[in-house]
């Protein structure tokens, strides 16, 4: 098997990895824990990221639709937000922002991130609940048993300062452990201002403002294993330029518990339980000026409450291994819109919104012949939906919003999905030096609580960021995806190459389309969309590289392409994909020392979402040096130089600038990306 090692360099705002592989094996194994074929891992070594979700973009296939500094939603293969199942810490973390203002990536600061695993292709059923557009997961940095009966004191200390926005972050963790017991207890600051780009323009508003804590504690008796997590989230005022209205607070926290037991013969059982309890408030009015247009001052007050359990038993069977499985979650969304200005105006924008998901799957793999290993899974959930009748002031005085308020509460509110996923996927060992896989796979999702009870037209479409306002449909069936995946490892001479291919074929596939509800267009306008159902198809490749060119001197890299499209309605294509790009980095390494170059480009993207007004983008190339240093036994000095040349870029998967006042970013033009951005950055661990 091959051993492939990502440990990223000290960075301040993007992420920086360096490969140190030794190709003679297949399996890639990530600092401190060992992952199956197929996953691709990124273990972050840096102290001073912004947003986790930062890393995706060095991942094949992946990247990030950003609509802040601090709103990063993971895509994969042209899928994102609750298409992909991203678990953190082992939970399904529910957004408390109906516009994915605090998506799950965003709950651990990147300063405390252990790693971020990618699950690449196929994701196995038994990653996670609704996987049709992949899975990842996310740990943070927690204390760890020792080997002896002495306690031991450890941890860790960051230091970041980035220049573009005059950015500064910084975070302890402390643990204190020995073989039967584990306390540990962390806290991170981030915090800074606009943005530059080309030269002295900045996109306002730009700033962010989070800190974060967590406590822990684990003991271990025997084969018995338990802990407890506190985690608490303290957001405070925050850009996010691309959607109607910025971050006034994100706060809140989660509960967790774990225990496992090792039964002997090979058998193990463990579960978790977790409670989440989170409110958010956003307006369009305190860090842009946009608020005083037609005199509409507005605040949005949402909650989310929420929690899960899960219970996987693992056991031996016919020259295999079977993990049987039960999961379920619930979470209720509130939201209220209100002007400050004017006590009498209110909209529930959601009210009782419940999205609870009770699961059950069994996943088998082993091998079936010589050198031909067999993963098969299949996996049942039954999603209930409900939601309380809504009500508005505007409904006293406007005819149309009293019948989309009276439509809706007169709907069958409630809803149940019965979802079926299954995935069978074949490696096989051609040679010492090829392997080859094949896939297949049927995934469902169901719709989520905002295209389900989005009743009357806003912008609370889960991130979509777009400048068009949606309905929701209560009657939507759930998406459906048939999914080939077929790829190659070749590892040999200090020359790895895994190219990939896949065929998603999604019926059902949820999107926004003209309504034809009278009273929506003459509330939201003739643009109004409303989530409908139609049948799309997304395929691509993407390929992960890397060669040692001596023993001091590597390159690697990565290619990736998605393309998607409706199978109906002429063609169109789907939105917020990000075009043909590419990675390459040549690092020169020593033993206390290191240096690379980067190059990131990408292609233009002129496959853009007509229902979406979506813009093209053009293409560009960014040119980043990066260094690391380890002047005494454990301290790290990192600095370098992004966007080198100082590149007026906009990526693709940025989307729209809707804040007026700014000079600098046009509303309506895309969010500009980051200009050139000394760091440095230091941390210190013992």
């Amino acid at each position: 098997m091959r051993q492939f090692k990502l440990s990223l360099l000290s960075v301040a705002i993007v992420a920086i990895s360096a490969n140190a592989a030794d190709y003679s094996n297949q399996t890639i194994i990530v600092e401190g824990s060992s992952m199956r074929p197929g996953e691709f891992g990124v273990a972050p070594d840096s102290l001073a990221l912004k947003d986790t979700a930062a890393l995706l973009k060095r991942v094949p296939g992946a990247n990030v639709n950003r609509n802040g500094p601090l709103t990063g939603i993971a895509s994969y293969r042209g899928q994102f937000g609750g298409r992909i199942n991203a678990v953190v810490d082992g939970m399904s973390w529910k957004e408390v922002g109906p516009n994915s203002m605090d998506p799950p990536l965003s709950h651990i600061p990147a300063s405390l991130t252990e790693n971020l695993t990618v699950y690449r292709g196929i994701a196995p059923v038994s990653s996670g609940i609704e996987t049709i557009g992949g899975s990842m997961t996310a740990e943070s940095r927690k204390s760890h048993f020792t080997n002896g009966d002495a306690f031991e004191f450890h941890g860790l200390a960051s230091l970041g300062y980035s220049e573009a926005d005059n950015g500064l972050t910084s975070s302890v963790l402390a643990t204190y452990a020995n073989d039967s017991h584990r306390f540990h207890a962390s806290v991170s600051q981030e915090k800074g201002s606009d943005y530059e780009f080309d030269g002295s323009k900045s996109v306002d508003p730009g700033q962010y403002d989070r800190d974060a804590y967590t406590v822990g504690y684990g003991t271990r008796f025997g084969a018995h294993k338990l802990g407890f997590n506190y985690s608490n989230n303290d957001t405070g005022h925050t850009g996010s330029p691309s959607l109607p209205m910025d971050i006034i607070f994100v706060r809140g926290g989660i509960f967790s518990a774990d225990y496992s037991v090792r039964l002997g013969e090979g058998r193990s059982f463990e579960t978790s339980y977790y409670y989440q309890d989170m409110r958010h408030l956003m307006n369009n009015f305190t860090l842009r000026s946009n608020g005083v247009m037609a005199n509409k001052y507005r605040q949005n007050l949402t909650t989310v409450d929420g929690g899960g359990l899960s219970m996987v038993y693992h056991m031996p069977l016919s020259g295999g291994d079977i993990s049987l499985g039960l999961e379920g979650d619930q979470s209720t969304h509130d939201g209220v819109i209100t002007d400050p200005t004017n006590g009498m105006f209110y909209t529930d924008n959601f009210n009782g919104a419940e999205k609870n998901r009770y699961s059950a799957f069994a996943e088998w793999k082993g091998d079936i012949d010589v050198e031909l290993e067999l993963e098969v899974g299949v996996r049942y959930t039954q999603i209930e939906m409900d939601s309380d009748d809504v009500a508005s002031s505007m409904a006293m005085m406007n005819a149309n919003v009293r019948a989309l308020r009276d439509g809706f509460n007169q709907s069958d509110l409630s809803q149940t999905d019965h979802n079926w996923d299954l995935d069978i996927i074949l490696r096989k060992s051609l040679s010492d030096t090829l392997t080859a896989e094949v896939g297949f796979a049927r995934k469902m999702r169901s719709p989520s609580y905002q295209e389900r009870y989005l009743w009357v037209p806003l912008e609370a479409t889960g991130g979509l960021a777009d400048n068009r306002v949606y309905i929701g449909d209560v009657n939507l069936d759930s998406e459906t995806a048939y999914q080939f995946e077929a790829g190659l490892e070749y590892a040999s001479n200090g020359l790895y190459l895994a190219p990939r291919a896949f065929y998603h074929r999604v019926n059902d596939y949820i999107q926004g389309e003209a309504t034809t509800n009278a009273a929506a267009i003459a509330v939201g306008g003739a643009s109004t969309l409303e989530f409908t159902n139609v049948d799309a198809e997304l395929y691509g490749m993407d390929v992960e590289w890397g060669y040692e060119l001596a023993d001091e001197w590597r390159l690697d890299g990565s290619v990736s392409y998605v393309r998607g499209r409706r199978r109906d309605g002429g063609g169109d294509n789907l939105y917020r994909i990000a075009p043909l790009n590419t990675r390459a980095q040549l690092t020169y390494e020593q033993s206390n020392w290191s240096i690379a170059t980067e190059v990131e480009a990408y292609s233009a993207q002129n496959d853009v979402a007509d229902y979406n007004n979506e813009m093209k983008s053009a293409g560009y190339a960014l040119l980043n040096i990066r260094a690391d240093i380890e002047p005494v036994a454990s301290m790290s000095i990192g600095f370098g130089i992004e966007n080198l040349l100082d590149k007026d870029y906009a990526d693709h998967t940025a989307a729209i600038n809707r804040a007026v006042g700014n000079d600098d970013v046009a509303v309506d033009d895309k969010v500009p990306g980051q200009g050139r951005n000394v760091y440095i950055t230091a941390s210190y661990e013992w």
